[in-house]
């Protein structure tokens, strides 16, 4: 597991309230504090002897602030080094390049793990778009330009603060008073010092907390309850105001309680901005017909009605992961776990913002009441069991397997073994022609089959109006039980020997895939209550004609699990195909599209087309690319729904520049390999035959997916590439793709450089 702190929890709890309570007993001024102190790290590498490098060459900036220096009147003293990331000095810093905020950890009433920051720098802002009426204080920054700043010339600073910790502007104290916050310098609680750094190629947002009355900066009370590495898990990098504030310890000094958009009237509290931006378009006071928005720099209007988390928001564990609800794969915080044990109204109101909480359960007016409900013995019950989503235990109780496949060769009718057993029972096998999970309405459970596996094409699938959709066998329906908890199903299709139209034979490997969803009843006989319960899809490859008889699977872009960081679950297509990328291709292939439904499209789609490819390797960087796209991608589903892909729909939350987001390993660079098909963009006279199908050459149909400009496609034409051609020319080497002349690794402009991907 990674950590963000290493400070073992209960030692953080004990040495927290002797902090708090037995240090400094004063907790307003500067009682205790009449003379400098300083609070120091030795933590800090050692700064290299070789050759500096100016600030603005150096490609990562390592920065650790040493020390921090308390004097009399309050103007704080930051010691603190910068290097590249080889460890050499960086000399040429200017009071331009960097700002410094400084917030104190104030304490909650509602537990020793549980508080919030206030910053000591803030300003007064003024309404003047929005529907705010009033003042507001507004956390803020001083830039160093402010303040004195001492090069030291070997990679070490000093900065000293304009603004005073100990005091402050009458203006900003009235303000203060007004709101009910407290600004008062209070020695005895944790303190955190934060820089941002501008003007260079890569932020750096280094942090110093310390009790400023011991002067300790080890065994103290560091409140984090989100760690931005899992932030990056969607976000890839977290980069906001202008991309140099990248961490969410910078992030919570400005972003806390004290601060408020006057244009809006919203809080730009953490917990509660961010909990409220992430529901966007679900929040209940949207669905009702309002609006969240807040106003940043130049007040400029950000609105969050449309957003769509692309998870289950209860997934609260996502972003706060400690030692109780985290998991190895995320950096836990010793505040990791405080969502699922204190309850509170700006926490918990931030998201269910419908709720009156001066009327909910007789009036609470505080958060000390919360958790005598939401606890493990509370009516209620905990947080965390409200917060799960009760289909997760119950796909648990399905596993699919593929057991055999036989009768695969060219020509032959293939029968394929399976079974569906129930791990929460001993794996106990289902009987899915009598259990009523499979004889309830809604239940489905299908075979497809598909070939070859090279590029899947399933020419030959029988159908005359899907082009080359796999072929599904109906298990429910045509199942025989071979009396030891499986069955077997017969194709209605043999595999393609060439005898038929459209006399194209399959070859190398197919594959079978099982999909489909239980259906289980959770209500009474008076009042149904049928739930849907997807069934993870399983893959399994058979040999058609491989010339050493052994099955080979298609070749792997993209894991799950990539998907799956921002997703948490895919299940599409009314929950029949769920968690398999090795199953989506086998239809989602470079000879399908939806010409199929856009026939009985009403309304009819709008980009005048007659049918869209729907080629995974085009339809899925379309979609996320919609923020890039010239023209929205649109795609025609089932009923004949139309799918709008566009930039008021789709948020990509990540960089979309990096293909390792999704790509395993090299999977993105240039060539791609032989195998990979033209997309079909138009299906010809005969709909079966993929030989007078109209194709874009695979690299321009993938890198047209997001760059879909016309001085894009003419770069690529230029290039060799073809936006209407034939298969048959691509094969020929008549249509000759050198794309990689440029952007291949080890070329001028490879695409992990061009799409700066480190």
């Amino acid at each position: 597991m990674k950590w963000i702190d290493n400070t073992p929890r209960l030692l953080t709890i004990m040495l927290m309230i002797v902090t708090l309570y037995g240090c400094n007993s004063s907790s307003s001024g500067s009682k205790g504090s009449t003379s400098s102190t300083t609070a120091s790290v030795t933590s800090a590498p050692s700064i290299s002897t070789g050759a500096p490098v100016s600030y603005s060459d150096a490609s990562a900036l390592l920065a650790f602030i040493t020390a921090v220096t308390v004097p009399d009147d309050g103007r704080l003293i930051i010691d603190f080094q910068l290097t590249d990331n080889n460890l050499n000095a960086i000399l040429d810093l200017t009071s331009d390049d960097f700002r410094v905020t400084v917030a104190k950890l104030q304490t909650s009433a509602i537990g020793n793990l549980t508080g919030s920051w206030q910053s000591y720098i803030n300003a007064i802002e003024d309404p003047g778009v929005g529907p705010g009426t009033v003042s507001k204080l507004q956390a803020t920054s001083e830039r160093a330009s402010t303040g004195t700043l001492t090069n030291n010339q070997n990679g070490t600073y000093r900065y000293q603060l304009s603004a005073s910790i100990k005091s402050q502007p009458s203006d900003i104290t009235t303000q203060a008073e007004l709101e009910g916050l407290d600004l008062s310098y209070q020695a005895s609680l944790t303190h955190r010092v934060a820089f941002q750094f501008d003007n260079s190629q890569q932020p750096s947002n280094p942090v110093f907390d310390w009790v400023p009355s011991t002067s300790q900066t080890d065994f103290i009370f560091h409140y984090d309850v989100a760690a931005t590495d899992n932030c990056n898990s969607c976000h890839s990098n977290l980069a906001v105001h202008g991309g140099n504030r990248t961490e969410v310890k910078y992030c919570v000094t400005c972003h806390n309680p004290g601060s408020t958009d006057a244009n809006s009237g919203n809080t730009v509290d953490f917990k509660q901005m961010i909990h409220k931006l992430h529901r966007g378009a679900d929040l209940p006071s949207v669905l009702a017909g309002g609006e969240y928005s807040i106003y940043g720099y130049m007040d400029s209007k950000h609105d969050y009605l449309s957003l769509q988390f692309p998870r289950d928001i209860r997934d609260c564990e996502v972003c706060h992961a400690g030692t109780a609800t985290g998991s190895d794969k995320q950096t836990l915080t010793n505040q990791g776990d405080n969502w699922s044990e204190f309850a509170s109204i700006k926490a918990c109101g931030s998201c269910h913002d419908d709720l009156d909480f001066t009327q909910h359960y007789g009036g609470q007016t505080d958060d000390n009441n919360c958790m005598s409900c939401h606890s493990v013995n509370g009516i209620a019950g905990t947080i965390a069991s409200r917060h799960i989503d009760s289909l997760d235990a119950l796909k648990a109780q399905f596993v699919a397997s593929i057991i055999g496949i036989r009768n695969t060769g060219q020509g032959d009718t293939p029968v394929i073994d399976f079974k569906v057993v129930d791990p929460t029972d001993n794996n106990s096998p289902y009987d899915i022609l009598n259990d009523p999970e499979w004889m309830t309405s809604g239940a489905r459970l299908s075979l497809q089959l598909s070939w070859s596996t090279t590029d899947y094409t399933n020419s030959g699938n029988g159908s005359t109006s899907t082009p080359a959709n796999s072929v599904s066998i109906d298990a429910l329906n045509t199942a025989t039980d071979n009396g030891d908890g499986s069955f077997s199903v017969t194709s209605g299709i043999a595999i393609p020997d060439g005898s038929l139209t459209p006399n194209i034979a399959a070859f190398g490997s197919g594959s079978v895939s099982i999909e489909g969803r239980a259906a289980i009843d959770l209500g009474t006989s008076a009042s149904p209550d049928i739930q849907r319960v997807p069934i993870t899809n399983v893959v399994e490859s058979f040999n058609i004609n491989e010339s050493d008889g052994s099955a080979k699977p298609r070749r792997e872009i993209v894991k799950l699990e990539s998907c799956l960081n921002c997703h948490g679950t895919l299940s599409l297509h009314g929950d029949n195909r769920t968690d398999s990328i090795e199953s989506c291709v086998t239809c989602h292939n470079p000879r399908n599209t939806d010409i199929e439904k856009r026939a009985i499209a009403s309304p009819p789609a709008t980009d005048g087309k007659t049918e869209q490819s729907v080629d995974f390797k085009v339809m899925i960087h379309a979609i996320h690319a919609a923020g890039l796209r010239e023209t929205p991608i649109q795609v025609v589903g089932y009923g004949g729904t139309v799918h709008t892909y566009d930039e008021e729909t789709v948020h990509y939350p990540g960089e979309l520049n990096n293909c390792l987001s999704c790509h395993d390993n090299d999977t993105y660079i240039l060539p791609l390999t032989s195998d990979v098909l033209a997309t079909t963009i138009s299906t010809g006279a005969s709909i079966p035959d993929p030989s007078d199908d109209v194709v874009v050459s695979p690299m321009a149909s993938v890198c047209s997916s997001c760059h879909d400009t016309a001085s894009a496609q003419v770069h690529m034409e230029l290039n060799g590439a073809h936006f209407s051609t034939t298969q048959a020319d691509i094969d020929s080497g008549a249509v000759l793709e050198q794309c990689e002349l440029c952007h291949g690794e080890g070329k001028t402009y490879p695409v992990s450089s061009k799409h700066g991907i480190n």
